[in-house]
């Protein structure tokens, strides 16, 4: 199963990307049980406050829901400004639900 931690972050002022993607490296280089398949990060194409990283799994949870990882990182931002923390399961477009 694929799923996504997506963290959005809507900041109170100009985000310092250097500061974010130093804090990012540091958290995501600590102790994880499961490592996700990757980790990325994107800015808003207008909105300069505007962040979200995405954390992607693949795993064999039946129900997943926020990682320690994801946790630690939303912990992290949350001081920045308004936060939303949310999981994603990937959708087989073939299924017939």
């Amino acid at each position: 199963m694929k799923w996504i931690e997506i963290i959005t972050l809507r900041s109170f002022g100009k985000n310092n990307t250097q500061m974010i993607d130093e804090l990012l490296h540091q958290i995501s280089q600590q102790k994880e049980s499961g490592r996700p398949a990757s980790i990325s990060v994107y800015s808003h194409s207008i909105i300069e406050t505007d962040l979200s990283v995405h954390i992607n799994w693949e795993a064999q949870e039946q129900h997943p829901g926020a990682s320690s990882l994801g946790q630690r990182i939303a912990h992290a931002l949350k001081t920045l400004g308004q936060l939303n923390h949310s999981i994603w399961i990937e959708v087989d477009a073939n299924d017939n639900r």
